[in-house]
């Protein structure tokens, strides 16, 4: 299932996570704190959703194990896209395990599952205050 959500005064987040109460979990603690949500079960949706929005997309958060699917493979390619764009790594692996895992250089944070609200909301507001500027998939300044 992918759904938008209509709030966007933080900015839009994309949530790609194989378990839909997850991506709804997500979706409804950012929404409550200003965020638009883009959702995606899948790292196929998560790509086309990401293309179709590249220049919107403040951050990403993706889980390091979409059955079926490679993690580094979809992390490359959004950051093929969009270099600047923060990807957060969530999952239940601990971090170090995850981080190995996931042996790409510009991971942005990681959030260990399960997380709080507050927890969450911290990393991904401290990784957009530490993110450069948005920049549209030309590599100008995104609107």
């Amino acid at each position: 299932m992918t759904q938008k959500s209509n709030s966007s005064a933080g900015g839009t987040i994309l949530v790609v996570d194989d378990q839909r109460l997850v991506c709804e979990g997500i979706r409804g603690m950012l929404e409550a704190v200003g965020f638009s949500v883009l959702t995606a079960e899948s790292g196929r949706t998560g790509m086309t959703l990401f293309r179709r929005h590249a220049s919107a997309i403040r951050a990403v958060l993706l889980d390091l194990r979409l059955p079926g699917e490679n993690t580094s493979e979809v992390f490359d390619a959004m950051r093929h896209l969009r270099p600047d764009v923060p990807i957060i790594l969530i999952t239940g692996t601990p971090e170090e395990m995850a981080r190995e895992e996931l042996a790409r250089p510009g991971l942005s944070g990681f959030l260990q599952k399960p997380f709080d609200v507050a927890t969450a909301i911290r990393i991904i507001r401290a990784t957009l205050q530490m993110a450069p500027p948005a920049r549209d998939t030309e590599g100008s300044p995104a609107a």
